[in-house]
């Protein structure tokens, strides 16, 4: 069990790297329809070994090296924080807009066993990734984090049992960082959880409270450079304050079994001003 803080509250969280999780290559192997996971049933996988570490390093600096007004400084190998950009995340000229042209971005989007994991789990060849990726970086300057949520309030579907959220860290993340944490067996809740959610699609802003009132446990699955998450869209998650001045990176994309299934608004380019 940790203790954590989620924009300045703190909050239990069990932590382990033994619950929901597979190797890659273990994935891609199954041919056995019920053998494969079903992420209706689980909430959230962690998929061991996905992306070559160079792959990640190499979009890392690819991406802070596009800040240009001393936002971030190379040290130690990594990257550090100094300050934010003038711009909001995503917005107007900010440089991660540009990120997602950029060869190291398109590279880690487009892997094909990335692909490959995504049409095992929704058990579909026609298996389509949505347009609209999004990309977010958080550290010790960041003003919050992200408040618990469903991914069913943001992307629409008729079958949104037939997608799927692919998380990708694109570095260090954990206690310290900050990271992905999964409000266990919340997405089997979900009528009940449905007159939790607000205006703003947000669930709870308290992570304390939210999981004292269903009796259900925050989890954070223990992971490493390469790893990969994918979770239903039913799973209630959040993200929690990062203490470092080494700032997390990561991607979010949507998979879905067909066309049919996607959210049309999901078709153009994600901005942070969007408004989805």
């Amino acid at each position: 069990m940790e203790i954590l803080n989620a924009s300045k509250n703190k909050f239990n969280c069990l932590v382990g790297k033994d619950i929901n999780i597979i190797s890659c290559e273990d994935l891609i192997s199954k041919e056995n329809l019920f053998e494969i996971p079903c992420l209706s049933d689980l909430g959230f996988l962690v998929v061991k070994n996905v992306l070559d570490k160079k792959l990640i390093k190499s979009a890392r600096d690819v991406y802070f090296n596009l800040f240009e007004q001393g936002e971030y400084k190379e040290f130690n190998n990594d990257w550090i924080h100094l300050k934010n950009h003038q711009e909001s995340h995503g917005c107007k000229n900010h440089p991660s807009i540009s990120f997602l042209k950029n060869k190291a971005f398109l590279n880690i989007v487009n892997s094909k066993l990335i692909k490959k994991i995504s049409i095992k789990l929704l058990n579909s060849e026609s298996t389509i990734l949505c347009p609209r990726m999004i990309v977010r970086s958080f550290s010790n300057l960041s003003e919050r984090c992200t408040y618990a949520h469903r991914d069913k309030e943001y992307f629409k579907s008729f079958k949104p049992k037939n997608v799927i959220t692919c998380w990708i860290p694109l570095g260090l993340v954990g206690s310290n960082n900050g990271q992905l944490i999964y409000l266990l067996d919340s997405h089997k809740r979900e009528e009940e959880i449905d007159k939790l959610v607000n205006s703003e699609r947000i669930i709870s802003k308290d992570f304390k409270k939210l999981s004292d009132s269903l009796n259900l446990k925050w989890y954070r699955p223990i992971i490493e450079i390469g790893d990969v998450i994918f979770h239903s869209l039913e799973i209630i998650h959040a993200s929690f304050d990062s203490f470092s001045n080494i700032p997390r990176l990561s991607i979010d994309l949507r998979f879905a079994a067909s066309e049919d299934d996607l959210d049309p608004r999901w078709s153009n380019e994600w901005r942070g001003d969007d408004g989805l």
